[in-house]
């Protein structure tokens, strides 16, 4: 009987982990990095002051248009809880409830379902002001809660970290020894 209680006693902690782990909104090197103590109405009063900073963000999709070739929607701000999981704001004038913008990047990546979801959580990094003056965010990485659990989904924009950027030639000295071919 002590062994399918043991048994029984790593299962239950197992789908605990898993269901704590799978559960999280937002991974743990994001919220590292982004500012844990930004309000949506600072942003929205002073982007530029935010410029290059990681933010997280909750947003409901109003509208989606490409420019560019790459995607770009306006979002209505949606205070995060404590889990990081969008709720509306407490009155339809509260500052929290603004509007913002995110520039999707390999948009064709993003799961087919995020037309049908009903909140997002976000990470972005600010890119600057967007049209009407409302800030402007490049997504980072995404997880939408669906009406149905068959629409919920996560992306990210990964890049491959063995593939830097390369050195422009007018920044290449003749000494350097590895130069590109002149011809």
């Amino acid at each position: 009987m002590r062994i399918t209680i043991n048994k029984l006693t790593q299962i239950l902690f197992l789908s605990a982990l898993c269901v704590t782990i799978g559960c999280t909104a937002v991974p743990r090197r994001y919220l590292q990095e982004a500012d844990s103590t930004l309000k949506f109405s600072w942003l929205a009063a002073t982007p530029k002051f935010y410029q290059d900073r990681l933010v997280v963000l909750g947003a409901v999709i109003v509208a989606e248009e490409v420019r560019a070739g790459d995607l770009w929607l306006h979002v209505k701000n949606r205070p995060l809880d404590e889990k990081y999981r969008p709720q509306l704001p407490p009155s339809p004038s509260d500052q929290e409830g603004g509007w913002y913008w995110i520039v999707v990047k390999k948009h064709h990546m993003l799961p087919s379902s995020y037309r049908h979801w009903a909140d997002m959580t976000i990470v972005g990094r600010v890119i600057g002001v967007g049209p009407e003056g409302q800030p402007l965010l490049r997504l980072i990485y995404a997880r939408g809660w669906g009406l149905t659990p068959e629409h919920d989904g996560v992306w990210e924009h990964r890049v491959d970290e063995n593939y830097g950027p390369t050195t422009p030639p007018e920044l290449i000295r003749e000494s350097d020894p590895f130069q590109p071919p002149q011809y």
